[in-house]
Order: structure tokens, then sequence, then C-alpha cells
């Protein structure tokens, strides 16, 4: 089945793209596009207590089963002072 990546904020800069199409196996959830997005692009870090995933402008779950078509976006929140 085939999504939409979409890099936001400092995965973008790290990696170098906006967004891209992968192709990801039936009933994936967010939890295996997370590692797979970590084996295909070594220099992301996608701590779970900072990384959020936004399924078709809505925040999701890891454990969110994909569907073919789906725009994930991926985004860490910063915090500064």
């Amino acid at each position: 089945m085939r999504i939409t990546v979409i890099f936001s904020g400092l995965f973008r800069v790290l990696i170098g793209v906006e967004r891209e199409d992968l192709d990801v196996p039936d009933g994936a959830t967010v939890e295996l596009l997370s590692d797979i997005l970590r084996k295909k692009h070594q220099n992301l870090h996608l701590e779970k207590s900072k990384t959020y995933f936004m399924i078709n402008c809505r925040l999701s779950m890891r454990n969110r089963i994909l569907a073919e078509g789906d725009q994930v976006q991926v985004f860490q929140l910063l915090a500064g002072g």
C-alpha cells in the first residue's frame, strides 16, 4: 500500500526532502512506519516521547493502522525559553 510521508521542521532539514511516497505492508501501523523511517533515514532520531504523527491532518496514536493514500506528517514538538 502506498502512503505519503511529510517531514516537518528538523526532520525535513536532516533528510533534505519535504515529502516522500512509501510502500508499506497492508495493515502497517504508525509504529511500523516509524521503524521503517528509522531504518531508511538513519540520521532521524524518532524518539517516542518527542515525535508525533498526524494522519490526514489529525493527530494519531502509534497503534493506528494506515490506509492506502494516507498522508502522514512527522514532526517534533520543540520548547524554548
